[in-house]
């Protein structure tokens, strides 16, 4: 991983942390919990020759940090974003994430009083795991 991929990842890692406050609400670990889903969502994306396309990656549980907090800085930001019938559609992480925020959304707001919720709900995958596609695609929408 470069330098700037390596700030994102310390940015996803601070924030995934402030989370810690879903751990201790019920006998459920939320966090973890949709951490996990994301986990193995990640690990069956990158089956096959998936790291011969994609040198210098940022690890499995990384990017499944990443769509932890995305998916719940989303959920912040906007309400009800999913429906039931979404769910064939989408991860299922997204609807818990959704179910996370609607239950406890007050407490990640407390937690998260000092981070960029914007920034986290705009995480781009594509930049933790080839940094020149990223590049490529940010010049693009300049242009």
């Amino acid at each position: 991983m470069n330098k700037e991929q390596k700030e994102i990842v310390k940015r996803i890692n601070k924030a995934f942390s402030k989370l810690y406050v879903l751990s201790n609400i019920t006998w459920t670990p939320y966090r973890d919990d949709l951490f996990k889903m994301n986990r193995k969502d990640e690990k069956q994306h990158r089956v096959g020759d998936w790291s011969e396309y994609h040198k210098d990656a940022a690890s499995i549980s990384d990017c499944a940090k990443m769509f932890t907090v995305k998916h719940i800085a989303q959920n912040l930001l906007t309400i009800e974003k999913w429906k039931i019938k979404d769910l064939l559609n989408i991860r299922k992480s997204c609807l818990y994430a959704q179910s996370i925020v609607e239950n406890y959304g007050d407490k990640i707001r407390k937690a998260w009083l000092d981070e960029d919720i914007k920034y986290l709900a705009n995480l781009d995958y594509v930049s933790l795991v080839n940094w020149e596609l990223y590049q490529e695609q940010q010049e693009k929408k300049v242009a």
